[in-house]
């Protein structure tokens, strides 16, 4: 009997590994030079070179979940045509 139940919990113990293993999500967008991947974005915080002086406010934590993007990398602003440069570049 101690056997089938040490052989019960050994199996619940394998399953519950397996089930709460992340798993490494490719992302589904290639994003261009100087953009990064992200799930969920929040269209508010699309930052561009128009917001260099005053750049818009970005909630932390929000309900309202955007699509997928590509959106710049730190220290970079989309510019008129759509492209991420250095904020220098702007």
């Amino acid at each position: 009997m101690d056997g089938r139940l040490l052989f019960v919990f050994a199996i619940l113990f394998f399953v519950s590994i397996v089930l709460t293993t992340p798993v490494n999500e490719a992302p589904p967008l290639d994003c261009p030079a100087n953009e990064k991947y992200y799930k969920c974005s929040l269209e508010v915080c699309y930052k561009t070179c128009n917001h260099l002086k005053t750049p818009p406010p970005c909630p932390s934590i929000s309900s309202d979940c955007f699509m997928p993007s590509c959106e710049c990398k730190q220290d970079y602003l989309r510019n008129s045509n759509g492209v991420c440069v250095p904020y220098e570049e702007c």
